[in-house]
């Protein structure tokens, strides 16, 4: 008898430690599962750890727009970095309200963004695509209001990010 209620008492600690918060353990800035892009992508069944999820458009501005700060702002196109070249999952081009410039926001799976000012008007439609090795390409209206295609590099060494505009060959 002393040895069940022994065993009850063991069963019911690790239950209650369990359900109990951990004070080490950082809080979670994860979206939930209901939209989330790694829920939407992940098949069920099987392990997420051994592949990250694939990054579709969508899934890239429902990021963006999930944190708080982005909210305000416009989001005209955006493009999935599949092979998650530089450590991104994509890029948003954006504007704010309270600028007549536009923005692209280099993404992070955990939400956060490089951003990168361009002082242009992009075309409609922008033609923001993804190449491939950190590099994206854009249209943008020249002064004659013509589209011209740039193509953008995006760069990190260590804690420095580097961009490069060059005019498309």
């Amino acid at each position: 008898m002393k040895m069940l209620l022994s065993l009850v008492c063991c069963l019911l600690t690790a239950l209650l430690a369990g359900c109990a918060p951990s004070s080490s353990a950082p809080a979670s800035t994860s979206l939930p599962d209901s939209g989330s892009p790694a829920s939407v992508s992940q098949p069920a069944g099987e392990p997420a750890a051994s592949e990250a999820p694939e990054w579709t458009d969508e899934a890239v501005a429902e990021l963006f727009l999930a944190q708080e700060q982005n909210q305000r702002r416009t989001v005209l196109d955006c493009a999935a970095v599949p092979d998650g070249g530089e450590e991104l999952v994509g890029v948003v081009l954006y504007a704010e309200p309270e600028h007549t410039d536009v923005r692209l926001a280099f993404l992070s799976a955990d939400g956060t963004f490089q951003p990168m000012g361009l002082e242009a008007t992009p075309a409609d439609p922008s033609g923001l695509a993804y190449l491939g090795e950190g590099k994206f390409r854009l249209d943008l209206l020249d002064e004659n209001g013509a589209p011209s295609g740039q193509v953008i590099t995006f760069r990190r060494d260590g804690v420095e990010t580097f961009f490069a505009v060059e005019p498309e060959e």
